[in-house]
């Protein structure tokens, strides 16, 4: 050790990058294993098994480092030295000045290492074992000549494990053990507090509508109104505010594909790229401080949840999300459906980290480029998809959407354009046409009128100390008065044949009884977690609905006592029986990562779905076996 470095001398790299890939393989394999095993298992067994495939799973990856490290190969050599100090006949070899040509890495590396008191050219010279700036480690030295003196390390020396690697590995294994719901699960005690202060919008609805009971008794445009709260194009009766649900302004098709939607809610104070009021699907984000942690959604929520501990996860009913915080530290928040958002290290320090990539159980993901301070630039799909975003509004809005091919932009998608104060005027579509206009006053939405030419108008009011639409009308004809008493929690909406509505609400805004314009009446029972778990309807009749632990309906009861009841594949909202009250049922299976596999009708007969390594269905043989192909 310590043998004089020269020019041409060998450097080498360890195995320790193969060696924790492999382990990284083996250990995300196990949690997943282990993951689909325990699914039969009780909670207890359940929580046991998972900890170990984590702690094991871990252990490998770190295995396998540890043995790659004990084993180096050649990638190189030494190929710049001293112009005038020479050992053994060779150009002796320093810090810093002294340039590595390594085949694992692009470019040149430099000498990071070198002797604390022997120098060559006022820099301190190299030796057998020293290390170079890519990690790499000088193999090769004189036969005959030692430098002395300690060791200092005078360059930063990368780790042959990158860090990126670690994070993506440890995300890797967070995911395979959420999907499976393996991670240590905190619940006592923590739940009461993880509820937003405004519920999500059209949730109740929609999860109103796809019981297949309720949806018999209980057209959707009657759940909107009566149920939902939401009149016109709309306006939310329990809180006076405007709302624009989810437009859409383009969709690019893909195995993960990109969507792109508006969210609108005039209650909104967020500073959007769009401006006040607006949300974008990619500006959620999570801000730690102190003991909470807190999410800003997809509707600009703020969704408050414990600060995890590394392993931990904790699930919110409220919600139907986990959030995990994965061995390394990194915080991803899951939904029942397998998707997985991943928002990275979350500083307590009550800054915004913004949401950096969205991977479902497939693997397929939406990966999102971002600048220092956090200005979205790019999103990139599995597949190649990608989108560029430009910013040249001097309010820094953003303007233009154009998909990119090499590097290229090909095509403008979507236009944004803006009034004197940054707020959102217009939509231009890729065909250069406006769809869509806004026009606001005092910061609030007072217009908005589509392609077509339908206007929209509102006029607000100051009550409660809030904003609040008095007078909704359309240029088809519809017109609404809106009343509000806040101190009865009631709302009154009269239409344009004088004919009214009214709500009554609870104090998370969820609509607990209403008049219809006709008369009818609607009694809502909800639970502790916002789940409806009674309907009463005009009759006098009554709807019971159950939930499990994760909000998932179980059973609805019809007002004649007949049953449908519902059972789920793992931790997930997909179906795999649906029991009827005649006794029929209808079940599906699905593999481990959620794709159809098979279903059974009433008769028992079955359709059997083969699919490819996406997860996308090539071939499905009906119960005569007749198949069908198809080619994506």
């Amino acid at each position: 050790m310590f043998e004089a470095a020269r020019f041409g001398d060998e450097i080498s790299h360890t195995s320790a990058l193969g060696g924790f890939l492999i382990g990284a393989a083996l250990g995300i394999a196990l949690v997943a294993t282990v993951a689909i095993a325990t699914f039969t298992c009780g909670f207890g067994v359940a929580l046991l098994a998972g900890l170990a495939a984590g702690i094991g799973g871990s252990l490998l990856t770190a295995a396998g480092e540890a043995i790659g490290s004990m084993f180096s190969s050649p990638s190189g050599t030494i190929t710049t030295a001293s112009p005038n100090v020479f050992i053994n006949s060779r150009k002796a070899a320093r810090v810093e000045k002294s340039i590595g040509a390594c085949d694992k890495h692009p470019g040149p590396v430099q000498i990071a290492e070198g002797s604390t008191n022997v120098f060559i050219n006022s820099v301190a010279a190299a030796r057998k074992g020293d290390k170079l700036t890519c990690g790499a480690t000088i193999s090769g030295g004189s036969d005959n000549v030692i430098i002395g003196g300690g060791t200092h390390r005078y360059l930063p020396v990368d780790d042959e494990v990158p860090e990126w690697l670690r994070t993506t590995v440890d995300v890797l294994m967070a995911i395979a053990g959420a999907a499976g719901g393996i991670a240590q699960l905190i619940k006592a005690g923590t739940q009461a507090g993880m509820k937003a202060i405004m519920p999500c919008a059209l949730k109740f609805t929609a999860g109103f509508v796809a019981g297949e009971v309720a949806s018999r008794y209980v057209v959707e445009p009657v759940a909107r109104k009566a149920i939902g709260g939401l009149v016109g194009n709309p306006v939310d009766l329990t809180t006076g505010r405007k709302l624009i649900p989810d437009e859409i302004d383009f969709s690019l098709p893909g195995l993960m594909p990109i969507e792109w939607s508006r969210f609108y809610a005039s209650d909104l104070t967020v500073d959007s790229v769009l401006g006040r009021g607006w949300v974008l699907p990619w500006e959620q984000s999570l801000r730690r401080q102190g003991a909470f942690i807190y999410l800003t959604d997809n509707q600009g929520r703020e969704v408050p949840f414990v600060t995890l501990q590394p392993g931990e996860r904790i699930y919110n009913p409220h919600e139907q999300v986990y959030l995990v915080c994965t061995e390394g530290g990194h915080y991803i928040l899951q939904t029942l459906d397998n998707l997985f958002f991943y928002f990275g290290e979350v500083p307590d320090t009550n800054t915004e980290v913004p949401l950096q990539r969205i991977e479902n159980a497939l693997g397929h993901f939406l990966h999102f480029t971002r600048t220092p301070d956090g200005m979205l630039t790019d999103i990139s799909a599995t597949g190649g998809t990608r989108v560029h975003l430009h910013y040249d509004n001097p309010l820094g809005r953003l303007t233009d959407i154009k998909r990119v091919v090499n590097n290229e932009a090909v095509e403008t998608l979507t236009q944004y354009r803006y009034d004197e104060h940054g707020q959102l005027s217009a939509v231009i579509n890729r065909n250069g046409d406006t769809v869509r206009s806004f026009s606001y006053a005092d910061g609030l939405m007072v217009t908005h009128s589509n392609a077509l030419g339908l206007g929209c108008h509102y006029r607000w009011q100051t009550l409660g100390d809030k904003p609040r639409v008095v007078e909704h009308w359309t240029s088809d004809g519809e017109h609404y008065h809106f009343r509000y008493d806040l101190d009865s929690r009631t709302s009154c909406a009269t239409d344009a044949l004088g004919r009214e509505l009214q709500v009554q609400y609870n104090a998370d805004h969820r609509v607990v009884a209403s008049r219809d314009y006709g008369g009818e009446r609607y009694t809502i029972e909800l639970d502790e977690h916002g789940n409806m778990v009674g309907l009463g309807l005009p009759d006098g009749n009554r709807l019971a609905f159950k939930y499990d632990e994760y909000a998932r309906l179980l059973e609805e009861t019809d007002p004649l006592g007949r049953k449908i009841q519902y059972e789920y594949h793992h931790l997930t909202t997909l179906v795999t029986k649906v029991s009827y009250p005649d006794g029929s049922t209808w079940q599906a299976r699905y593999d481990d990562k959620g794709n159809l596999l098979a279903e059974f009708d009433a008769l028992g007969q079955m359709t059997e779905y083969l699919n490819s390594d996406d997860g996308l269905p090539h071939t499905i043989i009906d119960a005569t076996y007749k198949s069908k192909y198809l080619w994506w």
